[in-house]
């Protein structure tokens, strides 16, 4: 969120624009929040509540009452800034994402609960049978082996006729039902893999959940060793911490939600503004800038480029001390004009603007000092193996952290 790698660049380059602090050392002081930023923080968070936005919101203004902070929360309006569309697509392509990864990482629940009911008692030479199966470079079909069904199964015509001489046939019979299953499972386990590979509808997470998947049923398969419980057993934990992390995800951040949390907190008697056309964060440093506010907290460091005001991070963080950042500090140690930085930030990467390929933080800083500013870093580049992608539109990125509309809607 924000500027590639900032906060990494700053600790090595401009040390002493960060500063660990307290809470206590805000008290006393009017601080803007970015209420977005910690909406979704809330939303996706650990809590399950289900108003889990609206009780986020009431402990963290509870907390700002404690240390006697004045808080004031800025949401974003309903309508967002065209020059975050960049953002906006690929937030849509990765929200694509979200219901098949679910519903792959649901089916793949109830694959390795089978696994861990059927293997235990896998004989030797069924095993073999089986490991080949996980490692044939062509899964075959679905169709291939079916499930037994209730009525046709040889498990079903052993119990109708066992007795106690017939205990040696009802174990093969037994062995075949637990091969037929776990052969169906590496025959499932082969195609999902095939399908996690379309990285158009699965995210990278569930692809590399599935390697391990696959690993973890080959060493039980094959090597029969103690300790693949523990692996199972860790695999179906994060299996679960998946669906529940995709499940969060699948929630739509909308207009209705931040009015919740808007009104909520203006019932409680906070100050609470809305913004059009522009981003929250752009806001608080606007509010800074008037004398308002003396700093904002916020997680997206984008909020160092709009004005001169202090960021804190980790304000409402566990076990964390509060990080400030101090970004005329940050242009003085880095050497750069306010223009410069800017400029920087747009090479470093950020959510209004492609990048130009091969160009990271570290090296979009030396440039920066080297050249002063983008356009003469363009003029040297024709010689080089870099090259601008077709989304780098730094003008229209220089514009949006340079003009600050004051459409602030107080309620």
């Amino acid at each position: 969120m924000g500027v590639h790698s900032l906060t990494a660049v700053l600790r090595r380059y401009a040390p002493q624009s960060l500063k660990t602090k307290r809470t206590h050392a805000f008290s006393n002081q009017v601080i803007a929040f970015d209420a977005s930023c910690h909406l979704n923080k809330f939303i996706y968070g650990e809590e399950v509540r289900p108003h889990r936005h609206v009780y986020g919101f009431y402990l963290m203004a509870r907390y700002c009452q404690l240390h006697n902070i004045t808080p004031i929360f800025v949401f974003d309006g309903a309508y967002r800034i065209a020059a975050k569309q960049l953002e906006h697509s690929r937030r849509e392509k990765s929200r694509r994402k979200i219901q098949p990864s679910l519903d792959y990482e649901r089916a793949r629940s109830v694959r390795l609960a089978s696994w861990t009911n059927a293997y235990r008692d896998l004989s030797d030479d069924a095993a073999t049978r089986i490991l080949e199966q996980l490692l044939t470079t062509t899964p075959p079909t679905r169709s291939a082996i079916s499930y037994p069904s209730k009525e046709t199964t040889p498990m079903t015509k052993a119990k109708t006729t066992m007795n106690e001489s017939d205990t040696d046939r009802a174990k093969k019979v037994d062995d075949e039902v637990i091969e037929k299953q776990l052969v169906q499972l590496a025959t499932d386990l082969n195609d999902a893999l095939e399908l996690a590979e379309d990285t158009e509808k699965y995210t990278r997470t569930v692809r590399g959940l599935s390697a391990r998947e696959h690993a973890v049923m080959t060493s039980m398969i094959r090597d029969r060793i103690e300790d693949t419980d523990t692996a199972l057993q860790d695999l179906q934990n994060d299996n679960q911490q998946m669906m529940s992390s995709l499940e969060k995800r699948s929630i739509r951040i909308t207009q209705a939600l931040r009015q919740e949390c808007l009104e909520f907190l203006r019932t409680l008697g906070f100050i609470c503004m809305t913004c059009e056309h522009h981003e929250a964060e752009a806001m608080c440093s606007e509010l800074a800038r008037q004398n308002i506010t003396t700093a904002t907290v916020t997680e997206d460091m984008d909020a160092l480029v709009f004005g001169d005001a202090p960021i804190l991070r980790y304000f409402f963080a566990r076990n964390r001390p509060i990080l400030e950042i101090d970004p005329v500090i940050a242009r003085e140690q880095l050497h750069l004009t306010r223009d410069q930085f800017i400029d920087f930030c747009i090479l470093s990467g950020t959510d209004f603007s492609g990048t130009i390929q091969g160009i990271g933080p570290i090296r979009a800083l030396e440039y920066i000092q080297r050249y002063g500013s983008i356009e003469h870093i363009l003029d040297d580049l024709s010689n080089t193996k870099y090259s601008p992608s077709d989304t780098f539109n730094y003008k229209l990125a220089r514009e949006v952290r340079k003009t600050i509309h004051t459409n602030i809607h107080r309620y």
